[in-house]
């Protein structure tokens, strides 16, 4: 059984697609699976909206969670956790419309392939461009080219496994997104996994809000499974929509910041935190700078 877990805040509509999106896909006819949409407090009429459609459709397999507060990424999806029945667990972000049969797809990639733990859908913008979805974990080194835009040189990533790969629109023509591979971390945009991971390491860490969340889990799961993998596969795909499900109006890239410090504050020795610190200091006075002459151009 699979058990899929969306969040929503404030986003009936695109959740109501993404539902129906899933209901689409024709290789779940002969899987059993569960939706489990949790709903963060939203304020406008996303609770009345996804109930009438529920109960519309008589959708027997789809229900909702009502937070009192918003909760977050990290919390809402291990309420989801918590509740799901089946033997492995789709996280997927409400502002998605599943492409063609691509969570069956996935599903069966992962069950034949013993070796993996996780695996993810290759993303794509609403125009159909491919869209990032992870990379590697943050490292001292990566996080050095990151900042300083080293990463952006060719060659660089060919010795440095860069946090953020590019995608091939960039000027690079980086083939990474492009072909099956293994990586350490993918957004929950996207992210299946067995049961038996969440058995063994427990859902996300609660003091995540939002970003960074995915990768920290990933990390602590390749600690637990050091000898299997998380696939990104091309072959199944998924739009998203990119920020259309975000729970704050917090501006992206400093919670990109909070994110990785609170991710070397928790796993990385004591001497790397201050460095870090200095550089995503210097990342955010060179994008203050870089940005508006990229505006003005």
């Amino acid at each position: 059984m699979l058990s899929i877990i969306v969040v929503s805040f404030n986003t009936a509509d695109i959740t109501i697609s993404c539902i129906k999106s899933i209901y689409q896909d024709k290789g779940l006819k002969d899987i059993p699976f569960e939706i489990i949409v949790i709903d963060n407090a939203s304020t406008d009429d996303s609770i009345l909206k996804i109930n009438k459609f529920i109960h519309s459709l008589k959708i027997e397999n789809c229900k909702l969670k009502i937070n009192s507060s918003n909760l977050g990424f990290a919390k809402a999806n291990n309420q989801g956790l918590k509740i799901a029945r089946g033997q492995y667990i789709l996280l997927l972000n409400s502002d998605t419309i599943i492409l063609h049969s691509a969570i069956s797809q996935s599903l069966n990639w992962l069950s034949s392939h013993p070796e993996a733990h996780c695996c993810t859908a290759q993303l794509l913008n609403k125009n159909k461009t491919i869209q990032a979805s992870g990379g590697f974990f943050p490292t001292l080194s990566n996080i050095f080219t990151w900042c300083l835009g080293l990463d952006d040189l060719p060659f660089t990533n060919f010795f440095i496994r860069p946090f953020h790969p590019h995608t091939p629109k960039f000027y690079t023509k980086d083939n990474f997104y492009t072909k099956d591979h293994p990586q350490d971390w993918v957004t929950g945009a996207f992210m299946l996994f067995r049961k038996s991971v969440y058995d063994k390491i427990g859902g996300f860490d609660k003091n995540w809000f939002m970003y960074g969340e995915e990768y920290e889990y990933q990390y602590r799961l390749h600690l637990a499974f050091p000898q299997t993998q998380c696939w990104y596969l091309i072959g199944p795909q998924i739009i998203h929509l990119g920020g259309a499900s975000s729970v704050t109006k917090t501006d992206p890239i400093t919670r990109e910041y909070e994110g990785v410090i609170a991710f070397f504050t928790k796993h990385k020795p004591k001497y790397q935190l201050p460095i870090i610190k200095i550089l995503l200091k210097l990342n955010s006075s060179l994008r203050s700078i870089i940005n508006p002459i990229y505006e003005h151009l």
